[in-house]
């Protein structure tokens, strides 16, 4: 299996996918494609890797950059030149941690839809009380039509029941309250949509709710699902360093805190978002996963590890049938 890694967009510089490639290789194989500067990245991996190829590109897609022109504009780019060489035989997945509108642009105009799907999402796996939920989109919409939240319902469903394995998953949509008339006009399209599709719609869900596991798909347009699961990580992060604080504000709290480490540390860490490392996107034609940026090698790893899982389970095709 050959998975495309693009080398920049990681907050830390191109050291990250690298280093998180070695990391993954250490529980999967696979043959690592790099994109970015082969110089830079050849002396990265000092010989660390026994089998890699390495697509040279020169440049790199900014934040800021418009998605759409940038992607017509630099054909040299490590995301442009990755994209395009995913779409010979050979190559099975491309992950990066890079813009998440220049990732969408090229998922849409390089690889293509999925014939039947009118927006590609992004799918985040939210680690909760009682087991995993999906959140779709997070991001890669930020104004939709009721269709294109019934569409990510149907690729969240197939998602969960084959990489989740989870079995008749249920799906909720976010609102402001859990009452069949509350919400925006598309929140009602959306949840008369739901309602009258064959999925197992359970109806709508607050966002305090996100991490209960009440439900196993959890749907929103990309600019709500964004500000919920930032805000979320927010908290998440915010709690830990309140409760670090709290440890060592005296002798006593230490001893206390000594006693109790370890449970801690094994409730908290299925919150923390390292183990996951990214997203899928889905709805295009090829397989693609958007890492993290603010990645360490361990997340990014993850992302490697988790889009592999992601190509094993033929999700794409069986999305395709879901449609026909």
């Amino acid at each position: 299996m050959k998975i495309i890694i693009d080398t920049f967009g990681a907050d830390d510089g191109i050291g990250i996918p690298i280093e998180g490639a070695i990391e993954a290789l250490k529980t999967k194989e696979f043959i690592p494609c790099f994109s970015g500067e082969k110089e830079k990245i050849e002396k990265i991996i000092d010989g660390r890797i026994k089998s890699y190829e390495i697509i040279d590109a020169k440049e790199k897609i900014e934040n800021n950059e418009d998605p759409v022109r940038a992607i017509r504009k630099k054909k040299e780019s490590s995301l442009v030149k990755g994209f395009n060489k995913l779409n010979e035989d050979g190559y099975d997945g491309l992950v990066s941690s890079g813009s998440t509108g220049a990732i969408l642009a090229s998922g849409l105009f390089i690889s293509g839809r999925i014939e039947g799907i009118k927006r590609a999402c992004i799918a985040t796996s939210l680690p909760t009380y009682e087991n995993t939920s999906l959140l779709l989109d997070t991001g890669a919409n930020m104004d939709c039509k009721a269709e294109f939240l019934r569409e990510f319902a149907i690729m969240g469903h197939v998602f969960a029941k084959n990489v989740l394995n989870i079995e008749n998953p249920s799906v909720s949509l976010l609102n402001v309250g859990i009452e069949e008339h509350k919400g925006n006009k598309l929140s009602k399209e959306t949840y008369k949509l739901l309602k009258e599709s064959s999925l197992n719609f359970v109806g709508n869900i607050e966002a305090r709710d996100l991490f209960t596991g009440k439900t196993n798909i959890i749907i929103a347009d990309g600019f709500d699902g964004n500000i919920a699961i930032k805000t979320a990580e927010g908290v998440i992060s915010l709690f830990s360093k309140e409760i670090k604080d709290a440890i060592y504000k005296s002798v006593k709290t230490k001893i206390g805190g000594a006693l109790i480490k370890d449970s801690l540390k094994e409730n908290l860490s299925k919150y923390n978002s390292d183990g996951i490392g990214g997203a899928p996107l889905l709805g295009v034609k090829q397989y693609v996963y958007k890492a993290h940026g603010n990645s360490n090698k361990r997340a990014f790893a993850s992302a490697i590890l988790g889009l592999i899982d992601y190509i094993n389970t033929d999700t794409i095709e069986k999305i395709k049938g879901e449609l026909k």
